[in-house]
């Protein structure tokens, strides 16, 4: 129930998991696909049509559970042949990399000449998974990283504006507040508001997207031959 509320309240995740699924019908039956970053792998579901790789570090978050990756292993030095997949998938991981621009060469090299590449990076989002997150990406530095690495960007979209922002900023706060009966007092006087806008802010981003604050991008790539 609770997991439940908490995906209702954050339009963010719901969005990446609209087009990730896009992204996963775009694919052949049997494509060979990477999950670089695959964590628990909680977007597998979607590509029960591919022959999929999960490979991660598996030091991002104690509390996950890892069993399931094909590959504990450094995407700074994928250790698969080159022009060996088909496509890959990389899901706000890059910010994780102290090195992001080795890891964009390496995701490159594995993927086939005209391959594909889906992509999601953080922008004005909080730090997490601490010590080891290091970069935010504005558009114009994730291209630059892209193309430097061999990609040729096909699209990259804002996640939402400046409304999106500021309900996922409000949605923390209710749901740190939860665990902290004091605050969640000295919030009451404002809930209803708060409320009125969780519910109002998504419809009203979508009119004005202010991009220009956004929680990040997601970019389908195409590996240049």
């Amino acid at each position: 129930m609770w997991k439940r509320i908490k995906f209702l309240l954050d339009p963010f995740h719901r969005e990446i998991l609209r087009r990730i699924s896009a992204f996963s019908k775009t694919l052949p039956a049997g494509a060979l696909l990477l999950d670089a970053g695959a964590g628990e792998g909680q977007y597998h579901q979607l590509f029960s049509h591919c022959r999929l790789i999960g490979l991660d570090a598996a030091i991002g978050d104690e509390n996950w559970d890892y069993s399931a990756l094909d590959i504990i292993g450094d995407l700074h030095r994928i250790p698969l042949r080159d022009a060996s997949m088909d496509a890959v998938l990389s899901v706000v991981t890059l910010e994780h990399l102290h090195s992001p621009w080795l890891a964009m060469a390496e995701m490159a090299r594995v993927v086939k000449p005209g391959g594909r590449g889906f992509f999601v990076v953080p922008f004005l989002w909080e730090t997490h998974q601490q010590p080891n997150d290091f970069f935010r990406f504005t558009e114009f530095g994730f291209r630059k990283l892209a193309e430097d690495a061999g990609f040729r960007v096909a699209s990259i979209d804002a996640m939402g504006g400046l409304f999106r922002v500021l309900h996922y900023r409000t949605a923390s706060l209710l749901k740190f507040a939860i665990r902290k009966p004091l605050l969640l007092f000295l919030l009451l006087p404002v809930l209803p508001l708060m409320a009125v806008y969780l519910l109002l802010s998504p419809p009203v981003d979508r009119i004005w997207k202010l991009c220009d604050h956004t929680l990040g991008y997601t970019a389908i790539l195409i590996r240049e031959r």
